[in-house]
């Protein structure tokens, strides 16, 4: 025998989560535009980037495995490439972080120069603490981070 209750009324999500959806839809719109501004000039990108090394991270989604792309600040460090993922000083590792732990293959694009095949790598800590402060020196806002 089967058991069937009557499916509760739908209801809407309280304000708050209304306010995280919102949030991540405008948070898409600002790294679509970011993007979008980035391929057309360049790599060149203005507003609060204005001036400051950006490149545009293809990853794959570590749950989805749909590709992904963020512009990221970048330091380039005697030659080699490095990101931060500070989600700009949240308590929690931006998306594209948790999709490069899962899939270390990505693509990056620099300035106008072809999209490259990169593996990315999370440092080991002796190795970020020796880098990071080199990171803290160019731009000083990522010492608020720590």
């Amino acid at each position: 025998m089967i058991h069937a209750r009557h499916p509760r009324p739908a209801r809407r999500l309280p304000p708050y989560h209304e306010d995280v959806a919102d949030q991540m839809g405008e948070e898409r719109d600002f790294n679509q535009r970011n993007i979008d501004e980035f391929r057309a000039n360049g790599g060149k990108v203005g507003g609060q980037f204005e001036g400051f090394p950006l490149l545009l991270l293809t990853s794959t989604g570590a749950k989805s495995g749909e590709q992904r792309i963020n512009p990221i600040a970048y330091f380039d460090i005697d030659g080699a490439i490095y990101v931060v993922g500070s989600a700009a000083g949240r308590d929690r590792d931006p998306a594209w972080a948790f999709n490069i732990r899962a899939h270390p293959d990505a693509v990056v694009e620099i300035g106008s120069d072809p999209p490259r095949p990169v593996t990315a790598r999370e440092l080991p800590r002796e190795e970020r603490d020796r880098l990071y402060p080199r990171i803290v020196e160019q731009a000083p806002g990522f010492g608020d981070y720590e």
